[in-house]
């Protein structure tokens, strides 16, 4: 079965926003994206590991887990209700398109539809959300999945990082010479992004803690001569 169209809402119109969030910076960021353009955020969803109280992260084509111990932390820092669940199953459907026909029923292996039982517990504690909001910003594996389950769902899928790197700078930016726009811009709205994890040639545990946002830029230099 073809999931129905993308709802498009109407132009002005606020949408009742569920906040996909994964203890990294974008999605974080991504929510004040959804506030600056009017929207409100109504709640916060995260899938876990299958063990919830487990330290390590998973390896994942999908989510993001790294730092999801702390995520208990967003309801009490943001004051917004939080609904979490685990990760079941894995990365089945690995084409950069997930299939246009899938149902709960199809492929209740693939680790994507984790998010369906999620959301829909979400959305019967608020019946009024009609959007979801997500960081991705390269991915389109992770977009195509989240918009797939938006979908079929009833929710307008948003995605307002997508392709970041490539949008012009804002005006605080303009004229401004930098591999690190993204960065740069959470500098300047005054966000805090730690790095916690190394996992990449030429960064070792010397920038763990690095603030990668702050508005000297020292740590964003340093990654980029890295």
């Amino acid at each position: 079965m073809t999931p129905s169209p993308q709802p498009q809402p109407q132009q002005g119109q606020s949408l009742n926003v569920i906040a996909l969030i994964s203890g990294g910076k974008d999605s974080l960021y991504s929510l004040l994206h959804c506030i600056r353009n009017g929207h409100k955020v109504i709640a916060l969803a995260n899938l876990h590991p299958p063990v919830q109280d487990a330290q390590e992260d998973i390896d994942s084509f999908m989510y993001q887990t790294i730092g999801h111990a702390v995520i208990p932390l967003y309801e009490q820092a943001l004051d917004i209700p939080l609904y979490r669940a685990p990760i079941s199953g894995g990365a089945v459907d690995t084409a950069r398109i997930y299939r246009n026909d899938a149902t709960e029923e199809s492929a209740p292996e693939d680790e994507t539809e984790s998010l369906v039982p999620l959301l829909k517990r979400v959305m019967q504690c608020h019946p009024e959300a009609n959007a979801v909001c997500a960081g991705a910003i390269l991915s389109t594996y992770q977009r195509t999945r989240i918009e797939n389950v938006a979908c079929r769902l009833g929710l307008t899928p948003l995605a307002w990082l997508w392709n970041y790197p490539v949008l012009p700078a804002p005006v605080e930016r303009a004229g401004v010479a930098t591999q690190a726009g993204l960065l740069e811009d959470m500098a300047g709205v005054g966000c805090e992004a730690r790095i916690i994890k190394v996992a990449s040639g030429g960064l070792d545990e010397g920038f763990l803690w690095g603030d990668v946002s702050s508005r000297d830029g020292l740590v964003r230099r340093k990654i980029e001569r890295a």
